[in-house]
């Protein structure tokens, strides 16, 4: 969660007094201070009871207390004594007070917080909570700062010389309006949109603004969609007409370039599986960093055991299950974002200055104009160059939404006991719009779709969202099974349009495999999620190998993919092969087109890719900075050459001793990657297979020159309902913030070969499992 906030540059005169130390001996000290206490008792100021963090052999903590207030504050103690350098930059970056803490670099990241309005959205989701989330989240925050009174829960603050600040409940807040920022779409379409408009025609803005292909599943079938609406008051087809469906650009459903948040996430009926029970599978796709995003527990609750993974900063398990059925979720893709454009004359603006302090720098007074639509953005601390400089840019978002009560979803959504509980539970969830997939233990699968979806008029303007009881949602399918890979949720016979872009080639390769078993079962379920082959790939394989490459490497490794199956295997050359190849081959077809935006795209565009080479945008291929026509095959070849000679430069001639995995390595990257000393220490690498278009995903920049993966599989879970207790879970690094920590990064190799663990609800603090390691809570002083 950290890793991003502070790429920019880091605190570098606390990092040159480390160096200027130099020493091991006073780094060392200060970890070893800071290493979370896992076994003993401790002293906890405020805890009502009592309450046991069991850790497994994993680092997972089981929690037990007398009191549900008592396990909710367990999991606020363990989250600051784990992850409290996490936790604070993210509350941080949503309050725009990164710069006080960490210097000038971080100004603009303050600024552009503030006036997007995210420390007010998170004021409203600490008004709107309810009674029950308010003492959860209390408790939660009395744990957190039970333990800062026990000294620096973090070796970060020593390092960095940085202030350690008690934690409120409206940091929780923040870090909900966190997560709604980091997985909102559509602001980055509407910037694309206009940067291009001046660059392309708008036939070929279109096609490189691929729609999504009609050939691609959507997640909810036809028929499906029809039963659930029927007897639901929606307005008919023809009354909606162009006015909602508009079937202009800007609402189309757009296919989705590769840096974009994205998840798998698929349920299967009993009549698909070796049990006769539900399976269902989830692995969300963020960015990879340390530590990781996720803490895993499981909560021994008034009402059941709760288990999975949790955010560290709120008290809630977010994916996972209780003993009723399990839920994960995928990111919609709907466009929850516009930019609009104004006539400064034509709109009420308000203005306020607000002050970002800065440490070790002057202050910055910093202007904030707000509309009745949503804040004015500057073009002082936002690239605006897209829009026309004389009018006015509103950024409206449902992430700022006022009447925000997802804090209350995610405690109902713990509680749920069915499909029907389930779906009440999430009703007020307001941001960030989610597929969720559902199943329970009664053999029910379900998916509904969660949050605000704005509708939009012919305009473009708002005039509302789409009702709760109206938004895409399918129980117990026709087919047996739901899958979604960020691919469109439903086709034009759902009656509200859903503009957005969404992933085209994971949803059916995922469906495929489906259907290729007759009988799911764990296993196989694993196998899905650790599947490497491209069907991407697949498809251009043939326009690929039509290539008339002129050098020997290139005629070597058109030889090497010729029979090839797809897959990118982390032990075999093909994935460095194509990767190579495709990131020339991409420059190639549109850097002429784009000019100096080329640079800004540089992402694989793969649906556009595959149109070119397949002759529906075959246009492309001529350089129209040549005054011959090139054709698809001669700039392929051109490309392969290219992509060869620059491979075979940093990995050796021999193509068949290259190895994607040992230049394709998920990269868990921290504040401090990159720094002497440090950088080693808190950074974390894995090779892996794969790239952005695979089920088990690794996503790699054309831009950063060369082939790490940043974004992939954050956790995976699969849910047996036949047997919940045989649940399988892992996520990466590891359970720990602290890099002495065993915890730290022992999950990441497991992770990236596939590995699984269990979080069993079956013991007591009194039969922990072997190699478990127990810390008793007691109340400071002996209670209050």
């Amino acid at each position: 969660m950290t890793k991003w906030i502070l790429r920019g540059g880091l605190a570098a005169a606390a990092l040159a007094l480390v160096l200027a130390l130099g020493a091991a001996g006073w780094l060392t000290e200060r970890f070893i201070a800071t290493k979370p206490q896992v076994s003993g008792e401790a002293e906890a100021v405020g805890l009502p009871a009592s309450a046991q963090i069991v850790r497994d052999e994993h680092g997972v903590a089981h929690i037990f207390g007398e009191t549900d207030a008592d396990v909710y504050f367990a999991v606020g103690y363990a989250h600051a004594a784990e992850r409290y350098f996490q936790m604070d930059m993210a509350r941080r970056y949503v309050q725009g007070r990164l710069a006080e803490a960490l210097g000038d670099d971080y100004v603009r990241t303050d600024a552009r917080a503030r006036i997007r309005g995210y420390p007010g959205a998170a004021e409203a989701v600490l008004s709107n909570l309810s009674d029950e989330t308010r003492a959860a989240l209390e408790a939660y925050v009395a744990g957190v700062n039970a333990r800062l009174t026990r000294g620096a829960p973090a070796p970060e603050y020593a390092v960095l010389r940085m202030p350690i600040e008690p934690w409120r409940p409206i940091d929780s807040a923040a870090v909900n309006i966190f997560l709604a920022h980091d997985l909102a779409a559509g602001g980055a379409d509407d910037w694309d949109r206009a940067a291009l408009a001046d660059a392309l025609s708008p036939d070929q803005l279109d096609q490189f603004l691929d729609p999504f292909p009609d050939w691609a599943p959507t997640m909810l079938k036809d028929a499906d969609v029809r039963a659930t609406l029927d007897g639901v008051e929606v307005l008919p087809l023809e009354e909606i007409g162009e006015t909602l469906r508009g079937r202009d650009a800007d609402s189309e459903a757009q296919a989705q370039p590769e840096n974009r948040p994205g998840s798998n996430a698929w349920v299967v009926s009993g009549e698909r599986t070796e049990s006769g029970a539900p399976l269902l599978a989830n692995d969300p796709h963020l960015g990879l960093g340390a530590p990781s995003i996720w803490y895993f527990v499981r909560l021994n609750l008034s009402y059941g055991p709760v288990i999975g993974g949790t955010i560290p900063g709120t008290p809630s398990v977010v994916l996972g299950r209780n003993a009723h059925g399990a839920w994960g979720f995928t990111n919609t893709g709907f466009d929850v974002i516009d930019y609009v454009e104004r006539d400064p004359g034509a709109i009420d603006v308000t203005e306020r200055r607000e002050t970002i302090r800065v440490r070790g720098g002057d202050d910055v007074e910093l202007v904030i104009r707000e509309t009745p639509e949503g804040p004015v953005l500057d073009e002082q601390w936002f690239d605006l160059s897209p829009f026309d400089p004389d009018k006015l840019v509103v950024w409206r978002s449902t992430s700022t939404h006022p009447d925000n009560d997802s804090a209350d979803a995610t405690l109902a959504i713990m509680k749920s006991t069915g499909w029907d509980s389930f779906v009440d539970a999430v009703r007020g969830w307001t941001a960030p719009m989610q597929n969720m997939h559902y199943a329970g233990i009664d053999g029910t699968i379900g998916y509904t779709t969660a949050g605000l979806l704005p509708v939009r008029d012919e305009a473009g303007e708002w005039t509302g969202f789409v009702p709760f009881d109206e938004l895409p949602r399918v129980e117990n399918p026709r087919g047996g099974y739901i899958a979604s890979g960020n691919n469109l949720v439903a086709g034009d016979v759902y009656p509200y349009p859903l503009p957005g872009s969404y992933a085209v080639y994971r949803a059916p390769r995922i469906e495929a495999m489906i259907e290729a078993t007759e009988r799911h079962d764990a296993e196989s379920f694993a196998a899905m999620q650790l599947d490497v082959t491209s069907l991407h790939i697949r498809r251009i394989l043939p326009a690929l190998l039509a290539a008339e490459p002129e050098s020997e490497l290139g005629a070597a490794a058109i030889a090497r993919l010729e029979g090839w199956d797809a897959s990118l295997d982390p032990d075999e050359p093909e994935g460095l092969i194509v990767s190579a190849w495709l990131r020339a081959l991409s420059a190639a077809i549109w850097s002429d087109e784009l000019g100096a935006l080329a640079g800004r795209f540089d992402q694989p565009r793969r649906a556009f890719l595959e149109d070119v080479l397949a002759g529906d945008a075959s246009a492309w291929c001529d350089d129209v900075r040549t005054a011959s026509v090139e054709r698809c095959a001669t700039i392929a070849g051109l490309a392969l050459d290219a992509a060869m000679a620059r491979t075979a430069a940093q990995y050796g001639e021999d193509i068949d001793a290259w190895r994607w995995g040992e230049v394709h390595q998920a990269v868990f990257d921290h504040a401090f990657t990159g720094q002497p000393i440090l950088g080693g220490m808190f950074t974390v690498r894995e090779p892996v297979g794969g790239d952005g278009s695979t089920v088990n995903v690794g996503h790699f920049s054309y831009a950063a020159g060369n082939y790490d993966a940043y974004h992939g599989a954050s956790m995976r879970a699969i849910y047996d309902l036949a047997d919940l207790n045989e649940s399988r879970f892992m996520h990466a690094p590891g359970q720990s913030g602290h890099p002495l920590s065993a915890h730290y990064d022992d999950l990441a190799p497991m992770w990236a070969a596939g590995e699984y663990f269990q979080i069993r609800d079956d013991w007591t603090p009194e039969n922990p499992p072997e190699g478990a390691r127990t810390l008793r809570l007691v109340p400071a002083g002996g209670g209050e």
